[in-house]
């Protein structure tokens, strides 16, 4: 026992030694007087220490800080100075300037330092003190320290402003400029001390003490804002010490080796504070992350597992009376929605615990109860924000979870569902409506998910606000609550009135994507006929319509705002007004404990009308979306099998229609049987129904009664219009399937596409662009029918697919596909190469819509008169057909897929694959090392949003005095705010004696409240109209580019990416940028002014907190590295979810036919998980940073209030500091939420200019030339004659690619018909590309009657030459509008050009006459019929010069001969160039004209050449096959007349057809 009490003898008496010794060393060094000024007559301090703490800690320690950040500044500039150009040193990496002489602002800064040096070292050389108050001679050594410090800091800085002069760098500036601020603030704290006490410091103290101190304010301000004009040095070259790319490496793990998302599995802590977030924010910051860098979707958020789920309660929800969506989506989805409901209570619950503590804190000030019980409330303040911010965190992971995963499970619904639409439902519901669906309405089920608990979460915190307002304010706050009420009936009204305003700006925004869609996939046709402008004032004039709805919508949600922001207010003035009419007694406490519970307040009441939007929208969307998801659908349940005595396809007596309602029904009275393994054709004229009988087979076509046709087996079906979708030739032809070698060379053989992949660039690896722009018309047909024969069907549909064919591989195809590879499968082919005929075991003759005769080849021809009549029209010509090389719709590329012939060791590599059987892993890896890319990567921007997004949409909304006008309203409604607070601090502080009656304050209180509620009224007013206005003007910027973009930009950018422009970006600038700018910039101004008045409070506490907001930039900057390349992936990924679903509705009819659906239904599947895989990055990274700035936030409110109650308890007067540490602390209490708001607002902003970014990729992409050039106009009759002639024309699709045509110098003489002929990839698309400048010449010059093409706007040299288009292109509307879109002819010209296109039968018929409904692309015409309107588009134009571009190519022999006939006639004054599809339509043509490599081989007429034998035209001819070719012989000698011809066919058909 006695050691123990010797040791604790020992240690009291050391530690009394080692106090007294540490008084000694304090009084020594502070030299405090008890009695002094500063411990009597300070009101507020730390007594006698004040000086002391004040200038060695606070001040001496700002000045340290800023010693070591300008001497690392100045060591950093050396050292890159001074390192080697060869040296690895990170210092030279960085860029280095020099200043541009004359250098005054640096010199003017180096004046002001100068100035800061001078004052202390004056003071210490002359013994002049701020501190000395009482007499003393000399100075205190801790104000000789602060001096001393003092000189070597700002030394410190004129070295750095000396070296800055020499060598200037950016990095660290801002750094140096924050300590600046630092040091100024505690410069600012010992002054208001000083000045409290400057009536007993002499004037020369109080003199230097201001000019050191202006000094030090007016270079810090100068140095902030001081941007200095610069040039790069020119002895210095930046390198890069990691030459490793960003993105194309191989995959790097992330922490764990994990490859999916490791959230489930994360220890409790590690889930709690969201650290295994941290691996990849490391990765974010050190370079931009890529798509290798994040992983991958856990099973639990796959779109697959989710729909499935959703599936199961959506069927049993469709079979109730009245099914639900949202009743469906809430049981398949909703647990974890309501499992954040429980955080989220936990989360409010922590939100009153600073406005109770608070209170309890202001009492115990007031009543000076002991120190600790004011440091045990602030201890609890920090605490229950931390609570709040872990519920938080967990609240927002779940909901923002539930919110993707209804958006995934809504997404793979209507792609399901799409597919499965029959001809009804489909009615209503465009490609552009659809698209629609999946974008914006999924997107506002998504956003409602994540705020509906606000819904009974904001009502509740309301609740226990005006609870706990009662315990402060008594009856007077629940009367002044009572205003809450009377604004429910408002907002009712109000949000009927939005609902409504929501699906009418909705239509219009379907109206207005549906109509882009339309021009987009008819760009070609569009820029043919100088559309552009016409169809550009068309959108925009729903455009306009769209934002007058948009503008009163958004308007009524500003007055639905300002309701709910001037709520508190108003509460706040009744209840404090009616609280003092009571005879109630305002203290500190109870006013700013009320402040803390109106701020509470005011934050659900500000969340309301957001979550009234959100939910009126959801609303409008789910309605919108369940229509379309109980929709008729079709039946898709697999064929039957084939069963030995049944047909493989049965139709009983069953009429078909399109429209029920039509009189005339598509189909009357089918009965088809189609034997297992038989060989049918279906024959007749244009519009007679072949193909109608097709979609009736397949379930397009709806029965108007009875069940469909019945088809047993498989079913392979190839369409009249291939579909061909973004992927490599192979990829088409496998469709999912898997790859087996052998069977794979039987397809290729068989629909005779080996030699054309031999001349693709990488065989059939080679990728193909969207809807095959880079591919012929014939090799996309032979892909089509190579996918069916590689599918191995028991049912082969084939709609004309050897129109598009030449002859000799019509033949070929025929012979080796349908008789030899085919023979025993049941094929079903409409054709009009009638010399096929004899070859099929049965025909089917269809005209106007029924099958009028049947039979085989023989039984017809003599018992059948129709069929008869139609075998006699080509008897002469049964060969007739001829390809002459398959024509490259993308403007004759073939320099990208043929190398001059000769096939590429690619191409060796194609043929060796599919002839040996290759293991598919080796197959994928040549797939890697080979394909080649036409589609290009979407632009992708990387770090920080660039000054130029932001000044675009500056320049939109109206240019900086608009921003200026936003910016007044800003900064007035924080002065009406602090004014307003300030004066309660006025009005409650006991002390001072009270000039007016309580009245006169409430008055002046309620002046202040109503300039508080205008200002806020007025920057949302302001905001809406000028966001509207930079809406209209970027999306109408966005449409004239892309209307004006070269062809070339349509074949490389797929059509889903384009619309995604126009769709999702378009409607975030609509409607979520202003939102995000007006809360960013209210929270941004009114956390400045928050620390503005801590400041004016309490200084000390500012200083004390400003590190922290270093930190908070710090973590910020950290976290927003990560977020903004993934909210850019995010855009990215989301682009081909579109593109892929606009590619399948193209191609349902084929996917539907090969039972595809599920499996496109997955792949679509796996692009949305692509895609939401960043979204649930986006999230986590949110919750990541939320934690960590709410600590620090905590931090802040922790601190100021202990320097309160440390303050306070020090203070000569507490009831005077009270009101002052009560303001003080209500504003405290909402900083942490202002500061996360700000940083999050600030990246959602910053997130949300995205769509301005991408927007504004779009609007910078290059033009083709002007539409009108007034300096070069034709004259108003131009061309009078029709005279053309191409110059020495060499022209090249790219730069980087071989010329396409090679001096082309061609004479055609006024009323000249000339036809051009030439093998595939001769140039003969080029040529007519070039004539209409679809592709500038890269040399020589093309004249029309004498005036240069080059020369002249494109406008008035397209809308003065006619096409007829190869594409038959119908837009949906009216036939009116179709052939005049924009009203330049009479009705009486319109039916004048129907007539003579032999189509006034077909419209008088329905009965509507020029009102005939379109549907989108034509659908309810067939493809003779579409070409024939495109001949009268083009009879209703009558140019003087007119193209045909294979303008008969998808038309029987019949409907060739009529627009020959028309041709003939009404084009007879005209100059014309045929690209010849058949020999024949141009056999007799004025000249020839035969190209081959882009080079002129041949031009003569056709007797000369025909003359020669070995000319190239003669090959030709005689490759047609022998009967034909003397049949054109006798065309052209004579022996034959034409005309004569063409008018008995065209008898014959008229005859045919019961006229």
């Amino acid at each position: 026992m006695i050691l123990p009490n010797v040791l604790s003898s020992l240690l009291e008496k050391t530690t009394a030694e080692l106090s007294s010794l540490s008084s000694l060393l304090m009084e020594g060094f502070c030299r405090p007087k008890e009695e002094g000024k500063w411990a009597t007559h300070l009101p507020s301090g730390f007594g006698a220490y004040t000086p002391c703490l004040v200038d060695s800690f606070v001040v001496t320690v700002s000045n340290l800080l800023l010693l070591c950040v300008t001497l690392y500044r100045i060591y950093y500039v050396v050292a890159s100075s001074s390192s080697s150009p060869s040296s690895s040193s990170a210092y030279h990496n960085k860029k280095k300037f020099k200043l541009k002489n004359p250098p005054w602002g640096h010199l003017f800064a180096i004046l002001l330092v100068a100035c800061c040096v001078i004052g202390p070292l004056l003071q210490v050389v002359f013994g002049i003190s701020n501190v000395n108050l009482d007499g003393e001679l000399s100075l205190p050594p801790f104000e000789l320290l602060t001096f001393l410090v003092s000189v070597a800091t700002w030394l410190s800085v004129l070295a750095m402003l000396c070296v800055e002069m020499k060598t200037y760098t950016k990095d660290l500036i801002w750094y140096v400029r924050f300590v600046l601020v630092y040091v100024v603030v505690a410069q600012t704290a010992i002054l208001r001390y000083l000045l409290a006490l400057k009536d007993y410091s002499t004037d020369v103290a109080m003199w230097v003490v201001f000019g050191e101190y202006l000094c030090a304010v007016f270079f810090c301000v100068f140095y902030t804002f001081y941007f200095p004009a610069l040039e790069p040095q020119t002895d210095f070259t930046p390198i890069l010490v990691h030459d490793e790319p960003y993105y194309g490496s191989e995959y790097e793990p992330l922490a764990g080796e994990q490859e999916v998302c490791p959230e489930r599995n994360a220890s409790f802590i590690s889930f709690l504070l969201f650290e295994w977030m941290t691996p990849l924010m490391k990765s974010g910051y050190k370079k931009p992350i890529g798509d290798k860098d994040v992983w991958l979707l856990d099973k639990w958020d796959t779109t697959e597992q989710l729909y499935s789920t959703f599936q199961h309660y959506w069927y049993e929800e469709r079979a109730q009376p009245n099914p639900s969506l949202l009743r469906a989506l809430n049981r398949s989805l909703g647990a974890r929605f309501w499992l954040g409901g429980i955080y989220k209570v936990g989360n409010d619950a922590a939100q009153f615990v600073g406005p109770v503590c608070l209170s309890l804190l202001l009492v115990s000030m007031q009543n000076q109860e002991p120190v600790w019980k004011g440091y045990v409330y602030a201890a609890l303040i920090f605490a229950g924000a931390m609570f709040g911010v872990l519920c938080e965190a967990q609240y927002f992971q779940n909901v923002i979870r539930v919110g993707f995963r209804t958006r995934s499970a809504l997404t793979a619904a209507i792609f399901r569902k799409s597919l499965r639409l029959s001809q009804a439902g489909r009615r209503g519901f465009t490609m552009g409506k659809i698209t629609n669906l999946m974008t914006s309405d999924t997107d506002a089920v998504q956003q409602t998910c994540q705020q509906l608990h606000s819904l009974w979460s904001a009502p509740l915190r309301i609740i226990i606000a005006i609870v706990l307002l009662y315990r402060q304010l008594g009856l007077a706050s629940i009367l002044g609550s009572m205003m809450l009420l009377a604004l429910f009936p408002v907002q009712a009204f109000i949000i009927s009135w939005m609902k409504n305003l929501q699906k009418q700006g909705l239509q219009r925004t379907d109206k207005r994507i549906d109509l882009i869609s339309e021009i987009l996939s008819a760009m070609d046709i569009v820029k043919y006929f100088g559309w552009e402008e016409s169809f550009k004032t068309k959108v925009l004039g729903i455009r306009a319509d769209e934002i007058s709805w948009l503008r009163k919508s958004q308007l009524l949600n500003a007055v639905n705002s300002f309701l709910i922001d001037a709520a508190p207010v108003l509460v706040a003035v009744l209840a404090f007004g009616l609280y003092t009419y009571f005879g109630g007694e305002l203290t500190p406490a109870k006013t700013f404990t009320s402040l803390s519970l109106f701020a509470i307040l005011r934050f659900p009441l500000y969340t309301l009308p957001t979550l009234i939007v959100y939910i009126v929208n959801a609303n409008v969307s789910l309605k919108r979306l369940q229509e379309f998801l109980v929709a008729d659908e079709r039946d898709l349940q697999p064929n039957p099998a084939l069963e030995s005595g049944l047909p493989a396809i049965s139709i009983e007596n069953k009429t078909f229609s399109w429209e029920p309602t039509l009189e005339w029904p598509t189909l009357s009275n089918i009965n088809l049987h189609v034997e297992v393994g038989s060989l049918v054709a279906i024959v007749g004229g244009t519009g007679a129904g072949k193909s109608s009988i097709i979609s009736a087979i397949l379930g397009d076509l709806p029965a108007v009664s009875g069940s469909p046709a019945i088809v047993r087996g498989k079913v392979a079906y190839v369409p009249q219009v291939s579909w061909i979708f973004n992927a490599s030739v192979q990829d088409n032809i496998l469709l999912g399937s898997p790859y087996e070698p052998e069977r794979y060379k039987m397809a290729i053989d068989a629909s005779a596409l080996a030699q054309d992949l031999a001349s693709l660039p990488n065989g059939d690896l080679t990728e193909i662009g969207e809807r095959g722009v880079n591919i012929s018309g014939g090799q996309k047909q032979r892909v089509s029918i190579a996918r069916a024969i590689y599918s191995d069907a028991d049912v082969y549909l084939l709609d004309d697919p050897l129109s598009a064919l030449d002859a000799h591989v019509a033949q070929q195809v025929f012979e080796t596909c349908l008789l030899e590879k085919l023979r025993g499968k049941t094929r079903v082919l409409v054709t009009n190469q009638l010399h096929f005929l004899s070859q099929v075991d049965r025909i089917i003759l269809v005209n106007e819509g029924e099958i009028k005769e049947q039979g085989a080849f023989d039984e017809l021809l003599a018992n059948g008169p129709l069929f008869k009549q139609l075998m006699e029209n080509v008897r002469s010509m049964e060969e007739n057909m001829d390809d002459d090389g398959d024509k490259i719709e993308a403007g004759d590329e073939v320099n990208v897929i043929q190398m001059n012939g000769a096939k590429s060791e690619e191409a060796s590599l194609l043929e060796h694959r599919v002839s040996s059987k290759k293991d598919t892993e080796d197959m994928e890896k040549k797939k890697k090392d080979v394909k080649a890319m036409l589609i290009k990567e979407e632009e992708r921007e990387t770090g920080v949003m660039s000054w130029k997004v932001l000044s675009r949409y500056i320049e939109a909304i109206g240019g900086t005095w608009v921003v200026a006008v936003l910016f007044f309203f800003y900064v007035m409604l924080e002065v009406a705010r602090l004014s307003t607070s300030g004066w309660l601090a006025i009005w409650t502080d006991e002390t001072r004696p009270k000039m007016h009656g309580p009245f006169f304050y409430l008055q002046v209180y309620m002046l202040l409240s109503f300039f508080q509620v205008f200002f806020n009224f007025g920057n949302s007013f302001w905001l809406v109209l000028s966001s509207l206005v930079a809406a209209r003007k970027l999306h109408n910027r966005m449409l004239e580019s892309v209307l004006r973009a070269p062809i070339s930009f349509f074949h490389v950018n797929p059509l889903g990416r384009i619309l995604n422009r126009f769709a999702k970006d378009t409607g975030e600038i609509d409607r979520t940028i202003a939102w995000y700018v007006n809360v960013l910039l209210a929270a941004v101004f009114e956390l400045l002014s928050t620390f503005v008045l801590i400041g004016f409070v309490n200084t000390i506490a500012l200083w004390a907190i400003l590190p922290l907001l270093l930190v908070f930039n710090m973590v910020y900057l950290y976290f927003q590295s990560t977020v903004r390349e993934v909210k850019r992936l995010d855009a990215i990924t989301r682009s081909p979810v579109y593109a892929q679903f606009s590619e399948t509705l193209n191609g349902a009819a084929s996917i539907r036919a090969y039972n595809l659906y599920d499996r496109m239904a997955i792949k679509n599947g796996k692009a949305v998980d692509a895609n939401i895989r960043y979204m649930v990055v986006n999230m986590s990274s949110n919750r990541w940073l939320s934690i960590r700035l709410d600590f620090l936030g905590g931090l802040m409110i922790w601190i100021t209030a202990t320097l309160a109650v440390f303050g306070n308890a020090r203070a000569s007067d507490q009831a005077a500091f009270a009101p002052q540490m009560g303001l003080l602390l209500s504003y405290t209490l909402n900083i942490t939420f202002l500061m996360m708001l700000t940083l999050r607002l600030a990246s959602l902003a910053e997130n949300s200019f995205n769509a301005v970014e991408r927007l504004g990729n779009y609007i910078d992409t290059p033009s083709e030339a002007p539409l009108v050039i007034e300096g070069y106009r034709p004259p108003p009759a131009w061309p009078t004659d029709g005279a053309i002639e191409f110059q020495n024309v060499v022209m090249r699709y790219r730069p980087d690619l071989p010329p396409v045509i090679h001096g082309l110098s061609v004479k055609i003489h006024p009323m000249e018909k000339i036809g051009v002929v030439g093998r595939t990839g001769a140039g003969k698309s080029s040529m007519i590309n070039t004539l209409f400048r679809m592709v500038e010449a890269e040399s020589g010059d093309i004249l029309i009657d004498g005036l240069s093409i080059r020369k002249m706007g494109l406008s008035d040299l397209r809308k003065n030459i006619g096409i007829i288009p190869q594409s038959p292109v119908l837009f949906s509307g009216s036939m009116r509008f179709n052939l005049d879109p924009f009203g330049e002819h009479t009705d009486a010209d319109l039916w004048e050009s129907l007539e003579r296109a032999h189509l006034t039968d077909v419209f008088h018929r329905n009965g509507l006459g020029l009102d005939s409904e379109v549907s989108e692309g034509g659908e309810n015409f067939s493809v003779g019929q579409r070409q024939l309107l495109n001949l009268a588009r083009a009879l209703t134009r009558r140019s003087k010069i007119l193209v045909l571009d294979e303008a008969t190519a998808s038309v029987d022999y019949a409907t060739d001969a009529l627009i020959q006939n028309t041709i003939r006639k009404e084009f007879k004054s005209c100059t014309m160039i045929t690209i010849a599809h058949r020999l024949n339509t141009i056999i007799d043509t004025d000249r020839i004209l035969v190209l081959d490599a882009g080079m002129l081989i041949e031009f003569n007429t056709p007797q000369q050449l025909l003359s020669n034998a070995d000319s190239m035209f003669s090959g030709m001819v005689r490759s047609t096959g022998a009967a034909n070719a003397r049949h054109l012989h006798r065309i052209v000698t004579g022996g034959t007349n034409m005309e004569s011809e063409i008018e008995e066919v065209n008898q014959s058909q008229h005859f045919a057809n019961g006229h």
